[in-house]
């Protein structure tokens, strides 16, 4: 028996794609820490999208889906495997002090501090200051409340934050 599915629009999927495809790789990337994983589920969350048949959400909302769906299929991904995450190592000191930091050092610290952060803290800093999605979108794509998603991501700044400031990097963290 066939599966017949109702698929969004090509002209549709297709600027959904355009204007989404780097955010969504880039977001993936930084949550998974490994390319290969994240073009894999980059793959499959289009084609879910493309298969769901959500042509009625308008283009955010698209957007949120597609999302969502990624971050699902990544949850589901650490869930099978049950792999302990390499980001928990804590990073490496640079051979300069404190204050020693070009754009790029400080670019590569960031990198490495992210890494640091539990799945679902990336995932919240990520969404939050990269992509821009305000708490309540985050709490719907997350499965999270919204005052969750407020307090979790106070904590992953603050640790950040920390994280930063042993790496020699002057992280600004506002406490409010």
């Amino acid at each position: 028996m066939r599966v017949r599915y109702r698929m969004i629009d090509e002209p549709r999927f297709r600027l959904l794609y355009d204007t989404t495809a780097r955010p969504l790789r880039a977001y993936l990337i930084r949550v998974t820490g490994d390319r290969h994983q994240a073009d894999d589920v980059f793959q499959e969350s289009y084609l879910r999208v493309l298969q769901s048949g959500q042509e009625d959400l308008d283009d955010a909302k698209l957007k949120s889906y597609l999302f969502t769906v990624a971050t699902n299929i990544v949850r589901d991904h650490w869930r099978r495997r049950r792999m302990k995450a390499r980001w928990e190592e804590e990073p490496a000191e640079g051979s300069e002090g404190p204050g020693h930091h070009d754009g790029m050092d400080v670019r590569l610290e960031i990198e490495k501090s992210l890494g640091v952060l539990s799945p679902q803290q990336r995932s919240l800093v990520w969404l939050a200051y990269v992509e821009g999605y305000r708490h309540r979108e985050i709490a719907a794509m997350l499965g999270l409340g919204e005052k969750s998603v407020r307090v979790l991501l106070f904590r992953a700044r603050k640790k950040l934050a920390s994280i930063l400031t042993l790496m020699g990097v002057k992280a600004e963290y506002n406490e409010k």
